[in-house]
């Protein structure tokens, strides 16, 4: 379990603090990280034990949960930072010039 919680899930949650995400989003990231846990216990989907269970066994908390500290804590993050600093007005950063064919 120490490889799942040193590799697999940063690996899973990278730069999520800053995802926009949408329950289709979640969804996969909960299906992931199952079938790790699942191939961890031996188990397959034709055993039918269902997600709480393993997690139960294995003393995981779910994903969503750690998505949601992590946000939360860049949250506060950004709370204690200065009013000039760039992340905190992300209208500032400038993007691509959109062009077209006509001038």
């Amino acid at each position: 379990m120490k490889f799942y919680k040193v590799v697999a899930r940063p690996t899973l949650l990278y730069d999520s603090e800053t995802w926009v995400t949408m329950t289709r989003d979640m969804t996969h990231l909960d299906a992931a990280e199952m079938r790790f846990l699942r191939s961890v216990k031996g188990y397959t989907r034709l055993d039918k034990i269902r997600s709480e269970v393993i997690r139960k066994e294995l003393e995981i908390s779910g994903i969503q949960d750690v998505r949601t500290k992590h946000k939360q804590n860049w949250i506060n993050h950004l709370e204690r930072m200065d009013d000039t600093r760039l992340p905190k007005h992300p209208q500032l950063q400038t993007s691509r010039k959109k062009r077209s064919w006509m001038p």
